[in-house]
């Protein structure tokens, strides 16, 4: 142990797994919360604290914002998915009253590679004048070929998308140690594989084997505020910009390169956002240079400048979850025990990089010897894929899920027990087996048997899958300002951004439990870059780094709070404790009320600002051999098939979900929903539809592209397993994506048990259904 960090022994661990474990911190921090921590406030459900500004229409959104002489941005989009710019003429457009500024963005001799890449954009005193002044610019296009489907793609022939080389695009979305890949051949560019043993030795000797192929579709984020900015500039080498982002910081940073500006000179405000499952990074979107077109427009215009995507434009060019077609072996012995698993996957993210199919086939069943996974980007002509709620995970999901699926079947095992053999992680065990108890599993796959064997026309099924996830909570990236004033008001300040997920009333929390006070007496400052630095909200980080850093600036001001009420109560600071009222006592009898001590400050403020260092704690499993703690979820499916129509519905969806120590459980209970709910449109509905020949997204709205409904909603159980890691002060981890990953494949899981066949292909559409079954079903 280091000169400067303080040993602890904490008890870690879940319940009926805990044990102590010594952890070293630095120096000055609190001793981390583990399980004989009791808290007060921390661990309860506590509605939002800025819902009744939601629910009443007062927050105020990007879309909301209206300055004086604001003008409105709209942008040319190619309408081609591969052409040469021969040439580009915006004087007419710039003639049109009411427009202000006009801007190519694209050069003659330039090719556009897909449909919806920007070309030239206006701003203008209305969106109707903008939209007008688009159509008099005149655009000469040399339509090239193109390909805009995986399969074609991969072709020797195939035309090939990009000519130079590809610059990779990462954000805070993105899973940290993801990513990379070798120059591409042709279409195609391999990411680095992972391996472990000899998976061709493991085929061999294998007693049994099973191989599929398995696809999954794109999946855009659709999120129901389109992406949108607006800048204002205060003078030339200043600006404000209002962004619908998940990282106010990267919209700093991004319009401070573009510019030439220093980053404190820009002033990025996100006071409420309408969704962001990984496409809201920067000040563009993945496909769109949304900063820059706002930023020069206001410049040119010499006035704000608004640009609002409409709903098309959100589905062509501000990024999507990538499909995937994966190739699975499987072998075992004849016994069921695992000998090789081996994954060759292929995925587009059009012209962009990151169609990865997660860590599922390599991290999770670790019992098995032999493992190869490889996986390559193949680019097409078509919108950039990006980072979309644990990327690449639900495709990879989906796929060895389902291999295990069949496999189980080949062997006559239960494939709950085929999992529970293979898995390592102690929590993840427990999960399956408190899973197997409370979704009531052997007996419903009973009835899913006997439904098939009396072939009725409606059956039942079950399935079920795992997640793996890394606390990827950031060290010093979030810095965090608590005060106290002589009114006893109690102020927590972060530039964080809150993405619905309800972060800033979890802050509040944190600092009530740590100061003792009243939950409506500590208001939340968030949303603003100049309120100190944070993180981007992705790859379930916000929590697990911004809460730590709550507690630690809390936990300075009552420190500062403990000294002052000894000097007043004369009394050594050993001696000063405090009730749950945040009462001061001393010894004979003497107190100070929470009010009267800070009537009696010695500065109208108490003001103390702290990070989240590094983590300090993995139990009980590491992620991947990091140092970072690996999270564990389950979830379990019931469905029913309509074997006449083909129609799946999902009736039941149980998640079990371990969540580090529980911060707010109603906000973490609306985040597994949420994750489940978009699992559920993930197996069953939504995908983009193409136009080959045209290379055009035909269902870019949110009639033809099918989310899901309110009825097509199922019940949703949770269990939550509370674990203590030992990772960082607070305990937090986070579940946004832990949440999502499992959903589809479970659901494909109870297909196959209720029609006695695999569908193989995301989404399970009625179709799909009536292929797989057999002639006799």
């Amino acid at each position: 142990m280091a000169g400067n960090e303080t040993r602890h022994t904490l008890t870690l661990g879940f319940e009926g797994s805990l044990k102590k474990v010594a952890v070293n911190t630095p120096k000055d921090e609190p001793r981390p919360w583990d399980a004989d921590t009791k808290t007060r406030v921390v661990g309860t459900a506590v509605p939002r604290v800025d819902g009744h500004l939601k629910a009443s229409g007062a927050a105020k959104y990007t879309h909301d914002i209206n300055l004086p002489e604001m003008q409105h941005a709209a942008v040319l989009r190619s309408p081609h998915a591969c052409a040469i710019i021969k040439s580009i003429d915006t004087k007419p457009a710039e003639q049109l009253p009411g427009v202000s500024a006009c801007l190519s963005l694209a050069k003659a001799g330039e090719r556009v590679l897909f449909v919806g890449q920007d070309v030239a954009a206006v701003a203008a005193s209305t969106p109707e004048a903008a939209r007008a002044a688009l159509e008099l610019i005149k655009v000469e296009y040399e339509p090239q070929p193109h390909v805009v489907d995986l399969g074609s793609a991969m072709q020797a022939d195939a035309p090939k998308v990009h000519l130079g080389a590809v610059k990779e695009r990462r954000t805070e979305g993105d899973e940290p140690g993801a990513g990379g890949g070798a120059k591409a051949s042709g279409n195609v560019r391999h990411a680095p594989s992972m391996k472990k043993g000899d998976v061709g030795k493991g085929l061999r000797t294998a007693a049994v084997r099973h191989e599929g192929f398995y696809t999954t579709q794109v999946h855009t984020h659709s999120a129901l505020e389109t992406h949108s900015i607006v800048v204002r500039w205060d003078d030339r080498e200043r600006m404000t910009v209002w962004s619908s982002t998940q990282s106010i910081f990267s919209v700093r940073g991004e319009m401070a390169e573009i510019f030439g500006l220093k980053p404190q000179d820009v002033h990025v405000i996100t006071n409420f956002l309408g969704g962001g499952f990984g496409a809201k990074f920067g000040a563009s979107a993945p496909g769109s240079r949304l900063g820059f077109i706002a930023g020069e427009l206001a410049r040119l215009a010499k006035k704000p400048v608004s640009l609002l995507l409409d709903r098309r434009e959100e589905h062509e060019c501000t990024g999507n979850r990538p499909d995937s077609q994966q190739t699975i072996k499987l072998g075992a012995s004849a016994d069921g025990k695992l000998t090789a698993i081996h994954v060759v996957g292929r995925g587009t993210a059009g012209i962009g990089t990151g169609a990865g199919i997660g860590r599922n086939a390599f991290g999770i069943y670790t019992k098995c010897p032999n493992i190869l996974v490889e996986s390559a980007d193949v680019f097409t002509h078509a919108g950039p894929g990006t980072a979309f709620r644990a990327p690449g995970h639900p495709q990879g999901a989906f796929g060895i899920e389902s291999a295990l699926n069949e496999l189980a079947a080949k062997l006559g095992r239960d494939p709950l027990e085929l999992r529970i053999e293979h898995n390592e992680h102690p929590v993840r065990r427990r999960q399956f087996e408190l899973g197997r108890d409370a979704f009531d599993w052997t007996k419903k796959r009973a009835r899913s048997t006997d439904q098939r064997g009396r072939k009725t026309r409606f059956r039942t099924g079950v399935g079920v899958a795992a997640s793996i996830w890394g606390d990827f909570g950031r060290a010093k990236a979030a810095s965090v300002t608590v005060s106290v004033d002589r009114e006893g008001a109690i102020e927590v300040r972060n530039g964080v951004q809150d993405i619905g997920t309800g972060i800033g009333t979890v802050m509040a929390m944190v600092a009530a439990e740590v100061l003792q006070r009243p939950l409506d007496t500590v208001r939340v400052k968030i949303g603003d870059s100049e309120l100190g630095s944070s993180v981007g909200s992705g790859g379930s980080q916000t929590t697990s780094s911004v809460t730590p850093a709550v507690r630690n600036a809390a936990e300075k001001v009552k420190a500062r709070l403990t000294a002052r009420a000894a000097e007043l109560l004369k009394a050594p600071v050993s001696k000063i404790t405090w009730d749950e009222n945040g009462t001061a006592s001393a010894r004979k009898g003497k107190t100070l009320t929470f009010a009267q001590l800070c009537k009696k400050l010695e500065a109208d403020t108490i003001s103390e600002s702290a990070i989240r260092p590094r983590t300090y704690g993995s139990h009980p499993m590491k992620f991947l051999g990091s140092p970072m703690y690996q999270i564990a979820g389950v979830q379990f499916a019931e469905v029913e098939v309509d074997t006449w129509t083909g129609v799946a519905r999902a009736r039941k969806i149980l998640a079990v979900h371990d969540c580090g120590r529980v911060m707010n459980e109603l906000t973490l209970r609306s985040q597994i929903n949420g994750g489940v709910i978009l699992g559920t449109g993930y197996a069953l509905m939504e995908q983009r539809v193409m136009d080959r020949k045209r290379g055009v997204m035909l269902n870019a709205n949110l009639e033809s592209y099918k989310c899901l409904g309110a009825r097509d909603v199922p019940e949703i159980d949770i269990l939550l397993t509370e674990v203590h890691t030992g990772a960082n002060s607070t305990g937090a981890i986070g579940i946004g994506e832990p949440a999502t990953i499992p959903t589809a494949a479970a659901i494909a899981g109870a297909v196959m048990d209720a029609i006695g066949a695999p569908v193989r292909s995301l989404p399970i559409t009625p179709d799909r259904v009536l292929e797989a079954l057999s002639p006799d079903a």
